[in-house]
């Protein structure tokens, strides 16, 4: 694809906590790799502006930017796919790419079953990435689902959406044959990074016993992240137990957890990062860590964590439901747990600190196997191989 015939991009990002900032910079990088012409639609307010900038960094100077916010703070559509609309046409650009598309499908799926669509110059020219179709899982259960299926078909059938990309390669097939008009593409979940510190050092730098085996805990602490299991799976564990959490970049769900993990930390099995980890705190938690826990609790879709583990060639404990357990399973990058058990999570990990080097070495080369999956360039043939472009 040559500059001249490249589309003219609008993208649109709306949040800036988690991994949204990641994945802007990720998905403008490598759509300016087209050669066209990128227009960001961002929460530019003035108290997110410099967070936005801090991540972008020279990818400024390289596109333009317009807030989804006005003056006074609203959207500037009044909703969110009115905003998407607005920009559009403000922009000029031919086709808006939406980082996720969830922040729109419930809403626009319940109106196009009682007929109401979105704005007419969206139509044919949105795709995105859709993180959690539940509805193509379970089209009639909860009775939600059934009325989103209905929108959703009728939304297809009339051509709305352009390219949606599906981070569940498994239901990638069952969206093609339900939805034979829609255009479904399949797209990795994505990592970044370097993990270049020796594991003692690594430990030593965070403040860690080099004689604990560490158990990686990264991300928010929602429960349905399921970090207080894990936090009661090393409160249970015996005195002389050599079981260690790190918890990173977490959010404290309750005061209970907060409170066992400020425990554990007294006893000297645990370290809490309650804040926002930089790429350098991340490259170092994942190096100095043994295992990457993943005990979430009815998680739909892939996990960012899951690919950064593998990165980092560490093993890992996961749920036995959805998507990661399928991903873990067949890829052989670790062992399940019954979802929500901890005993059965603390077996593993257990069984995990008496591992010998072979074993850890075998999960390890599994590990680099699926981290090229769901590699940087992996990610970007993915995304611009619809566009035309290899």
């Amino acid at each position: 694809m040559t500059a001249s015939s490249a589309p003219h991009l609008l993208i649109f990002e709306n949040r800036t906590e988690g991994h949204h900032l990641h994945w802007l910079r990720y998905i403008t990088e490598d759509f300016l790799t087209l050669g066209g012409r990128i227009t960001l639609a961002l929460d530019y307010r003035p108290e997110m502006k410099g967070r936005i900038d801090s991540h972008l960094l020279d990818l400024t100077e390289k596109v333009s930017m317009i807030s989804i916010y006005d003056g006074a703070g609203t959207l500037r559509g009044g909703t969110m796919i009115n905003t998407i609309a607005v920009c559009l046409e403000e922009s000029g650009a031919r086709e808006v790419f939406m980082n996720n598309l969830d922040e729109i499908a419930s809403g626009c799926l319940r109106r196009a079953a009682l007929g109401i669509y979105p704005p007419r110059n969206i139509q044919g020219r949105l795709s995105g990435v859709y993180f959690r179709p539940r509805f193509l899982i379970s089209p009639t259960w909860p009775p939600g689902n059934i009325i989103k299926e209905f929108g959703f078909r009728k939304l297809s059938r009339r051509a709305w959406f352009n390219k949606i990309y599906l981070m569940d390669e498994y239901l990638l097939e069952r969206a093609r044959q339900r939805y034979a008009g829609q255009k479904y593409f399949f797209l990795p979940d994505p990592w970044d990074g370097k993990f270049p510190h020796d594991q003692e050092v690594a430990k030593e730098k965070l403040g860690i016993p080099t004689d604990r085996f560490v158990f990686l805990n990264y991300g928010i602490g929602d429960r349905r992240k399921g970090l207080h299991l894990a936090v009661r799976a090393v409160m249970e564990s015996s005195a002389d137990s050599r079981l260690y959490l790190l918890c990173a970049g977490a959010k404290l769900p309750d005061r209970k957890t907060a409170e066992d993990l400020k425990e554990l930390g007294k006893r000297g099995k645990a370290k809490v990062i309650d804040r926002y980890v930089s790429e350098a705190e991340q490259s170092l938690c994942f190096c100095a860590s043994d295992v990457v826990l993943l005990p979430y609790i009815k998680h739909f879709g892939s996990s960012g964590v899951l690919s950064l583990a593998a990165a980092a060639g560490k093993m890992v404990i996961a749920s036995d439901e959805g998507l990661l357990a399928q991903q873990v399973q067949r890829y052989e990058l670790g062992w399940l747990f019954r979802s929500g058990s901890i005993e059965e999570l603390k077996k593993c990990m257990n069984n995990a600190s008496l591992l010998k080097v072979p074993d850890m070495a075998r999960f390890q080369q599994a590990a680099d196997r699926y981290a090229q999956l769901c590699s940087r360039d992996a990610f970007k043939k993915a995304l611009l191989s619809p566009f035309g472009h290899e």
